[in-house]
């Protein structure tokens, strides 16, 4: 029954992710297999694409049922989020009540010779129509113009150009202020042939009509009234095609594919970094400083090793910022194992540390003297992960991010560390009982989470930026929190929760872009997305560490009655 279990996860997850493969693949080159093989690395795009879909196989076979869970709560955050975009955009309608318009009285007649009106025949005047913040915003014109019996003449009201979307309507009135004659739109006719002025057909046209009497006349517009239909078919349009973006943006063309990649590969090693020493219970958040120490090392040493070939600095940068890691991971690992410091006052405070003394460096030791701003200088060729996809950011690291889960699952999976680290994490107590040294252990897991998070650094340093610079991170490392959560802590997960939350950041930023929605509009989708993403594996995980806690208050319970009774 398990194996068959086994064979039906493995069926599923393997089918979602060649769809996902092909997908993926397909949208990225418009389905042309002529313009996916014109591109020059297109193998290396296809590789990292069935590496998404292994992703998800093991997302599948890992977590089983709750990966259901996992998707549905996705699922349930979008829609959300897409309600939160349809209720910021039922303003999109205001664009047709507000913007710069132009007024104008065509005829063929002799103009008047009246000083005291507004227009002229065939003489311009312009304006904008509720333009926001004015103190005294204009919502209607009534501009005068002077005529003579049986002068024709047209009333335009228009966009001043295509960017001004207002919809306005014209009217003719007497000096009286009797409406002569009105009009709400323009014909296609009017538009394309009778007045160059006119912009679409939402400028309002009175064409042709002979003034009855000599006299002053006014020329009267304003936009017209919008209709709740029109309001909620432009804020279903809008959020539609914000969503487009958020959903697909990120893998419309390969540029835009690449920012997901390389937001991904850093994403993964810093939620590996996280999930490893969570799964002990040491809720380290030392992640920040770790990466900035890896960066700074690997910066150090790119910016001072010009002339050594990369198949021999590459592997030492990788090598040196592991350690550099290890090394600051491993202070907070003694600090809680010898002194019995709190791991997460202690990790935050050493990430001030960690961040302070990389802004002394870079701004006393390694910014060039003629810098204009704060950063160091670039680094040479031979010091930058090798690109695997051309015109983009996406190099060797996704190689690393490969081997590094392979050894995590062996650390955690197959190895008495790995042991020791599981049993700690489900019962301090006994694992201390059963002879384990959990001093040592609680050290070593902070310290090999610390390797992760300092390669997560050298990907930045010299993967992405290829120089240091100021706030390297932008805080991207506490967001790992967020991928180790929700991927249960598990190793082989957290490539597939790396990827999905990679997605999302991607796709806000297009969504910005393409949809026009304001910053603040996207980042709070992005919250709404993330909270309800990581609030269940946030609930298990502290239900889990209740459970633990109660079956220890339960073994204290069972010893205290077995002292009373000897």
């Amino acid at each position: 029954m398990t194996s068959l279990r086994t064979n039906l996860l493995l069926i599923v997850g393997g089918l979602a992710g060649i769809l996902v493969t092909l997908f993926i693949t397909h949208t990225m080159f418009d389905g042309s297999m002529e313009k996916m093989t014109g591109t020059e690395t297109w193998q290396n795009i296809l590789l990292v694409n069935v590496l998404v879909g292994a992703c998800i196989l093991l997302f599948v076979v890992e977590l089983r049922r709750q990966a259901i869970r996992v998707l549905l709560t996705v699922i349930v955050a979008l829609i959300l989020g897409f309600i939160v975009t349809f209720v910021f955009n039922l303003d999109a309608a205001d664009r047709f009540a507000s913007g710069e318009f132009r007024a104008q009285v065509v005829s063929d007649a002799e103009p008047s010779d009246d000083d005291d009106v507004d227009l002229e025949y065939n003489k311009r005047r312009g304006g904008h129509f509720n333009k926001p913040n004015v103190v005294a915003p204009v919502s209607e014109i009534a501009w005068t113009f002077a005529g003579s019996e049986g002068d024709v003449v047209s009333l335009l009201a228009y966009a001043k150009n295509r960017r001004s979307e207002v919809d306005v309507l014209v009217e003719l009135r007497d000096d009286s202020g009797a409406v002569l004659a009105a009009a709400t739109s323009a014909t296609m006719t009017q538009v394309d042939e009778t007045f160059d002025d006119l912009v679409s057909m939402k400028d309002a046209v009175i064409e042709g009509f002979a003034l009855p009497a000599d006299g002053v006349y006014t020329l009267y517009s304003r936009p017209e009234d919008v209709e709740t239909g029109t309001v909620l078919a432009e804020a279903m349009n809008q959020s539609q095609l914000a969503f487009e973006a958020l959903l697909l943006g990120p893998i419309e063309r390969v540029n835009r594919w690449g920012v997901w990649i390389q937001d991904a590969i850093t994403l993964i090693l810093l939620g590996l970094s996280f999930a490893i020493v969570f799964r002990a219970q040491q809720f380290s958040l030392g992640a920040e400083g770790q990466l900035y120490f890896g960066a700074l090392v690997s910066g150090i040493i790119a910016l001072n090793s010009p002339n050594i070939p990369g198949i021999l600095l590459i592997p030492f940068i990788i090598l040196a910022s592991g350690t550099a890691g290890f090394v600051y991971g491993l202070i907070p690992g003694a600090l809680k194992a010898y002194l019995g410091a709190n791991e997460l006052v202690s990790t935050l405070m050493l990430n001030v540390i960690a961040t302070r003394f990389f802004e002394m460096v870079l701004n006393f030791q390694l910014k060039p003297p003629d810098a204009g701003y704060v950063a160091s200088s670039k680094f040479t060729e031979n010091a930058i992960l090798p690109v695997i996809v051309e015109k983009t950011q996406v190099t060797i690291g996704v190689f690393v991010v490969v081997i590094v889960i392979f050894i995590s699952w062996l650390l955690i999976r197959r190895t008495p560390l790995g042991y020791e680290i599981r049993i700690i994490g489900s019962n301090l107590k006994f694992a201390d009982y059963g002879g384990v040294n959990s001093r040592r252990t609680i050290m070593l897991v902070m310290a090999i989470s610390g390797i992760v998070a300092g390669l997560a650094g050298m990907h930045l340093a010299t993967g992405i930026h290829r120089q240091l610079i100021l706030n390297i991170s932008f805080a991207l490392a506490f967001e790992g929190v967020v991928v180790a959560l929700l991927a249960r802590l598990n190793v082989l997960v957290v490539p597939f929760t790396g990827l999905l939350y990679a997605y999302l950041r991607a796709g806000a930023q297009f969504m910005e872009r393409d949809a026009n929605v304001s910053f603040e509009v996207v980042r709070m989708i992005q919250a709404i997305i993330i909270l309800l993403i990581t609030a269940e594996a946030l609930v298990t995980f502290f239900q889990q560490r209740q459970k633990r806690a109660d079956i220890d208050e339960s073994g204290h319970a069972v010893a205290a009655v077995e002292d009373r009774d000897v």
